[in-house]
């Protein structure tokens, strides 16, 4: 296949070669242990631990490659993501020989949490180190940690631990279990069973980790205290309070009658923090080094979108929600290259219907429209405006408000992928899609704002909402957020969930191209399969059918590129999940969507790894062998393992695909099998 695996020998955390013995010739990392292809445009690079990844996360970002879209470190590996399939080979050479970061910045930023230590769990997870309360919470605070990687949720840092302050007991003398006096190892299991509720601030550990809820959320790390602290802002810039490489202190602070109230603001401090020798290992200057990396330049990678990203100008009230059945949302191309900080791409699950809606009226490629979960949608135009409907195939009506008007009535398929002129008040339906489960709705000029039913005045992309509404509680506001309006239905980040009453704005049209008279039906203009894909446009092909009088139904084929973790799993896995025939199951959504079918044949031990990058497609095996699709709002990272990523094509179809549609995987063009 066409993996781009390199097998290499292990490379320690401290290993820095020297590209030349010149003088002043730059230092290179250790190339990974390995690298494998995650998709069209993606690679996942092995490291032996978290200090080679953050080293090599730091030099990229010094280094700013033009192709380099996001980076997104995780525990062991590093995920680079390309502008297309040409890059993936690129990057992989870039990573055998990177030259490391210079020293920008010989201090690092430090950040200070103050803590209550009353965690729920406090004393469990004191007993399973083998030590009491106060040698825990002594422990904890005398330890230095290093931000390794965000996931799980916006602005949720996963923190490892490194050498303990020595000026203080961190433990008490080594127990039964011979567990040194220089502190714990912090390895302790996640609950067996997951709470329901984990609030804001709440400090957990899992698996040596550390980590902190930025919001309210369900989750299964042993809880040991909370702050105050707010570590995702999508206010500030960078949103997220704990970049990977910061480094992090905790104080222990006394709880109080109004904690949240009277807490002091948590501190940053630029100094660095010096240890008692200057030289212990070299896993401690290649972590210092990364460290310092990638705080000093921790917004390199996205100058350039952020430069090209301005805001819309405020729009004019175009379409009022009369109805928006069962979801109904903003979308755009998203916002990808912000995994480091647990944020997902999102947008538009379908791309090529939301390029081809955009094209439809003239817009610029993947403006802002709406995507319509099933329907009916019912929308009263506000104003003279053009507007295109594209991806499953549904009836189309419009009653006009003039009584000398002629209605319009498109049956299934006719009213796609064509501009459709409304005037003031009259009324467009959409209804249940007969094939298919979204439709994206593009208007001209592009969706720029929402003046929502409760509101006073319209709030167009850029501006702020009064403070104290219940949109700014669920971290959910009405403007750009990292350059888009899409909404993440996993994060909640975005324009909330649209409502009967809300009001669309839509930008000017000046500069527009004209409307065309026919938009032709191809793929996403991105990266898609070539011949093979092509002979499958229709995406179906005809299954046996159950017995005599039943219906024959329509088998969705899902392109697909092997690996990154099949190996791991193992050839028996990859054969059972291309052979098999899988149906969508009804619990699917934007975050995934999950097959039911005969179960994966998963080793013991093969089905969870330490926690890596996800990207959009990627095919996830849990332990219960039933696969697992992500979807535009993905985790950014997961323990289990990868076993293929569909292609852009494929992730379009199954944006599509009905619960109980019948799905096959296969190979895409140049992914061997």
């Amino acid at each position: 296949m066409t993996r781009d695996s390199v097998g290499r020998d292990s490379v320690g955390s401290g290993s820095v070669g020297s590209g030349s013995d010149g003088a002043g010739a730059p230092e290179l990392l250790g190339p990974p242990s390995a690298v494998h292809q995650a998709g069209e445009v993606s690679i996942l690079a092995e490291y032996p631990d978290t200090g080679a990844v953050l080293a090599a996360a730091a030099a990229l970002r010094a280094l700013a490659p033009s192709h380099l879209v996001d980076l997104v470190p995780a525990e062991r590996t590093l995920l680079l993501v390309g502008a297309a399939p040409r890059d993936r080979h690129e990057l992989a050479d870039l990573l055998s020989t990177l030259p490391a970061a210079a020293e920008e910045q010989a201090d690092a930023a430090e950040h200070t949490l103050a803590v209550v230590y009353d965690g729920a769990d406090l004393a469990e997870v004191a007993d399973l180190l083998s030590m009491s309360t106060d040698a825990l919470i002594a422990a904890h605070t005398g330890a230095l940690w290093t931000v390794a990687f965000g996931g799980f949720a916006p602005g949720f840092p996963y923190l490892v631990a490194e050498e303990p302050r020595t000026a203080e007991p961190v433990a008490e003398e080594s127990g039964a279990d011979g567990r040194p006096a220089g502190g714990p190892p912090w390895d302790v299991p996640r609950r067996g069973e997951p709470r329901t509720s984990v609030p804001a601030g709440a400090v957990g550990l899992a698996a040596r980790y550390c980590g902190i809820y930025p919001r309210p959320s369900p989750g299964g790390w042993q809880l040991i205290g909370r702050t105050d602290a707010e570590l995702f802002d999508p206010e500030r810039t960078p949103p997220a309070l704990l970049l990977p490489g910061s480094r992090v202190r905790f104080v222990a602070r006394r709880p109080s009658v109004r904690a949240a109230a009277t807490a002091p603001t948590p501190t940053t401090s630029s100094t660095t923090s010096t240890s008692s020798t200057s030289s212990t290992t070299t896993r401690a200057s290649v972590l210092a080094r990364a460290r310092s990396g990638v705080a000093a330049a921790p917004r390199r990678l996205g100058r350039r979108r952020d430069a090209a990203a301005t805001l819309p100008p405020p729009g004019d009230p175009a379409l009022e929600v009369l109805s928006p059945g069962p979801q109904l949302l903003l979308q755009d191309a998203g916002r990808p290259g912000h995994g480091a900080i647990g944020v997902s791409p999102s947008g538009a699950f379908d791309r090529g219907a939301l390029a081809r809606a955009d094209a439809a009226v003239g817009n610029r490629t993947h403006a802002t429209a709406l995507e319509a979960l099933l329907g009916p949608v019912r929308l009263r135009a506000l104003a003279p405006t053009v507007l295109a409907v594209a991806g499953g195939a549904g009836e189309i009506t419009v009653r006009r408000a003039d009584p000398e008007g002629t209605a319009l009535e498109l049956d299934a398929g006719q009213g796609l992928d064509r501009a459709i002129a409304l005037d003031p008040g009259d009324v467009l339906t959409l209804g249940v899609p007969l094939q298919g489960l979204r439709r994206l709705v593009a208007v001209r000029g592009g969706i720029c704002g929402v003046k929502r039913a409760s509101d006073a005045a319209v709030h167009p992309a850029g501006t702020d909402h009064a403070a104290g509404t219940a949109d700014h509680e669920q971290q959910t506001s009405d403007s750009l957020f990292l350059g888009s309006l899409s909404h993440d239905t996993l994060s909640g980040l975005g324009p909330a969930p649209l409502r009967t009453g809300d009001v669309l704005t839509v930008g000017r049209e000046q500069g527009l191209d004209a409307v065309p008279d026919a938009v032709p039906r191809t793929d996403e203009d991105g990266p898609v399969d070539d011949a093979a894909d092509a002979a499958a446009d229709d995406a179906t092909t005809r299954a046996d059918d159950g017995g005599a009088g039943s219906p024959s139904r329509h088998l969705l084929e899902i392109p697909m590129h092997t690996g990154p973790r099949d190996d791991l799993l193992g050839r028996a896995v990859l054969d059972a999940l291309i052979r098999a025939e899988w149906t969508v199951r009804s619990d699917s959504d934007r975050v995934g969507v999950r097959m039911d079918g005969s179960p994966l044949p998963v080793r013991d031990g093969s089905g969870s790894l330490p926690s890596e990058a996800m990207v959009p497609g990627a095919i996830q095996v849990p332990p219960s062998g039933l696969p697992v699709v992500f979807g535009p709002d993905h985790p950014t990272t997961g323990g289990y393992p990868v076993v293929a990523v569909v292609t852009r094509t494929g992730l379009d179809r199954l944006a599509q695909a009905a619960p109980g549609t019948a799905v096959r995987f296969r190979p895409a063009a140049g992914s061997a099998h």
